[in-house]
């Protein structure tokens, strides 16, 4: 049986020469020097992730081979995150399956070429021919709309490495292009020399037309007076060394910034912490001291994701402070930690402080509402590193003054508001509150919380909350007094010691009364004990209020024959929807009240927008361009609606603050169980 690879005069075979055209001493140079180029890239590589490595602090190891390599195929597989934004979505997918099938070319290609497999001929040789050209195709379109979009787009950075890498990108595949009409060009002269039967446009064989773009550029050529095979064979030859060098440098460069994070993103998403937007991670007290100061204090999973960092700039673009105009801009916070590692030492040998990179303007303005944690395409884990640096502050001694007394009002008073625990049942003033005494078997706790017993918007939900349990003659008990602060604010704003001591107490005092289900009203509080109490012991049922009602309601125990028919909007708290995904339990609740129209403002549900109050910032009041509280109550305003209805009495409080900005002051902000309690009489 003849050789399927060999082309005769006589016999049109369909398939083409592997290297035709290309001297030995070229072919050998081009494996040799892509050797050298793997070898750079596994030593960058290698380098690198020791450098992850260094990271201190230890995470408790989830890594299965064979699960981070489903995770990893199913993210790069799925795009499902990165097309969130449809349009880089659809450039990031031509790009990377257009990159993924020319790589696959090449492979089959290799084979061919230096193995006993001989397959790349007939119609497997038309078919691949085909899919390749395709794939070149979506590879030089997907760069394109990359190179247009960073001229264009003001969130993405003007980085010259970048442009460079995409220019180098481009090249390759138009040289690949150029190639292949070249040798088509060049093999309708030599192969077919004594036959010229020049069909299709003078260009043979013409099963080349399966590869549809090199044909066209071949007949291009043609049309231009490239009939002379030396001439052809010449620029065929060029063009094969253009191509080369330019993969080889492709190669080399991989460990290199921008080409790193094609390796460095999947698997940061395929390794990432499976866990709620709204839960950080519990650093062990007695083991090292809490937050970072130095980029080695990072786990290397966080040293690993600030690597995938592709720089796309959606994590500043729903950053509530950034569109407020304070100093912070998520982005610059992962670069800053990704500057840090890559920064020499000091004179004397020792790491830079982070400090020196993420200045603290930036840190304290940060809501931790998790919108950057939320659109993050490559799962980095962007308000926790915030936090971390917050910690290692705190444990510095460098803090604002409004978190200091935070801190000590919180210690001393057991809440954050500044307000004396002797007045934290004041809220239940007339009203039949049933206390629970001390060591007294609870079957629910109604956790009131610091807003709910100090904040004068959030003693409004606390009545109402009362009114409505009372009405459904549920067997219930609140703390009173005995309750203090869940820890929450001090957490956020990195007092991780202080957040332990508060949630240890809770936990023991909440034991002490069997209890084991809490019911709140406050999106902090619900985060905290679902989420955040477990990993100290704690196992209780929690159920935010907005799900309560909901229950009620379907249940037919919540009649709400007083509903409104003014037109309504939700304003989403960021750690009820976001943070922990509840998004359709208010909206129920909602349905169930206004007969009226109820729209949804632009950005809704787990793409909310931040009131402000979170991570402090309620207290700490950083001044920017405008508040961010404005910006939401103005969005709820061109809805059209009467009433912004909201979960929360940190967001109902914002944003009676943000309604100051506004001309229309008609407009109500109620919390769901004050219209609840409307809708059912009992206000």
């Amino acid at each position: 049986m003849p050789d399927p690879r060999v082309v005769t005069q006589e016999v049109e075979v369909v398939t083409r020469e592997i290297l035709g055209n290309v001297p030995q001493w070229m072919s050998v140079s081009f494996y040799f020097l892509v050797a050298i180029s793997l070898v750079i890239a596994g030593v960058g590589f290698a380098r690198r992730v020791a450098q992850h490595n260094r990271g201190r602090r230890q995470e408790s190891s989830r890594f299965n081979p064979l699960g981070f390599l489903v995770a990893t195929c199913a993210y790069l597989a799925t795009h499902r995150q990165l097309l969130r934004d449809r349009q880089a979505g659809i450039a990031h997918v031509l790009t990377f399956y257009g990159f993924l099938i020319l790589f696959i070319g090449t492979c089959i290609v290799f084979l061919e070429h230096q193995t006993p497999l001989h397959f790349f001929y007939g119609w497997f040789y038309l078919i691949a021919s085909l899919i390749i050209d395709l794939g070149g195709v979506a590879f030089l379109v997907g760069l394109t709309m990359f190179v247009v979009r960073r001229r264009r787009e003001s969130r993405l950075m003007r980085e010259q490495s970048v442009s460079w890498m995409l220019w180098l990108l481009l090249a390759i595949g138009v040289t690949g292009f150029l190639l292949e009409g070249l040798r088509i060009r060049y093999d309708a002269d030599r192969i077919y020399l004594a036959v010229r039967e020049f069909r299709f446009y003078n260009i043979s064989p013409e099963f080349e037309i399966w590869s549809p773009v090199g044909y066209a550029i071949a007949w291009t050529f043609t049309k231009l007076g490239l009939e002379s095979s030396d001439l052809a064979g010449g620029l065929h030859r060029f063009m094969w060394g253009t191509h080369a060098l330019l993969c080889i440098a492709f190669f080399a460069l991989l460990p290199w910034r921008f080409f790193s994070h094609m390796f460095y993103s999947a698997a940061s998403w395929a390794t990432r912490r499976e866990r709620p937007v709204g839960q950080l991670s519990l650093p062990v007290l007695n083991e090292n001291p809490p937050g970072v100061k130095v980029w080695a204090d990072f786990s290397p999973l966080d040293l690993l994701q600030t690597d995938a960092c592709t720089t796309c700039g959606r994590c500043n673009e729903v950053c509530p402070a950034n569109e407020a105009g304070k100093p912070l801009h998520p982005r610059e916070v992962v670069l800053g930690i990704r500057s840090a590692m890559d920064a020499p030492a000091n004179g004397n040998g020792q790491t830079k402080l982070l400090f020196d990179f993420v200045p603290d303007e930036a840190l304290w303005s940060c809501t931790t509402c998790g919108g950057c944690n939320h659109v993050c395409p490559v799962g980095i884990d962007v308000y926790d590193k915030i936090v971390d640096l917050r910690r290692g502050r705190v444990e510095s001694g460098f803090v604002p003054d409004a978190a200091a007394q935070v801190f000590n009002s919180t210690f001393e008073e057991f809440n954050p508001f500044g307000s004396k625990n002797a007045d934290r049942i004041a809220w239940a003033s007339g009203l039949d509150v049933p206390f629970a005494d001390e060591g007294e078997e609870v079957e629910l706790l109604y956790w009131v919380g610091c807003a709910g017993s100090f904040d004068p918007d959030g003693r409004s939900v606390s009545r109402s909350m009362i009114r409505i349990l009372n009405h459904l003659d549920i067997n219930y008990r609140v703390l009173g007094k005995r309750e203090c602060c869940t820890g929450d604010p001090a957490r956020r704003m990195g007092e991780e010691g202080l957040f332990q001591e508060l949630a240890g107490a809770n936990i023991e005092r909440l034991k002490t009364h069997g209890i084991r289900r809490v019911l709140t009203h406050c999106p902090h509080c619900f985060n905290t004990f679902k989420n955040e109490y477990p990993a100290l012991g704690a196992d209780f049922e929690v159920e935010h209020h907005s799900q309560f009602l909901a229950r009620m309601i379907e249940d037919g125990r919540l009649k709400l024959p007083h509903e409104t028919g003014e037109t309504v909007t939700f304003h989403d708290p960021c750690y009820l929807g976001r943070g922990n995904g509840e998004t359709e339990a208010p909206r129920k609740v909602l349905h169930s009240i206004s007969t009226g129209k109820t729209v949804e403002m632009p950005r809704y549900g787990k793409d909310s927008f931040c009131c402000g109050a979170g991570g402090g910032s309620m207290w700490l009041d950083l001044k920017g361009d405008t508040r961010v509280e404005s910006i939401r109550v103005k969005e709820a305003t061109e809805t059209g609606a009467k009433t912004v209805a909201t979960g929360c009495p940190f967001c109902k409080g914002m944003l009676e603050a943000g309604k100051q900005s506004i001309d229309d002051q008609s407009i109500k902000i109620k919390d769901l169980a004050e219209l609840v309690a409307e809708a059912e009489g009992l206000s």
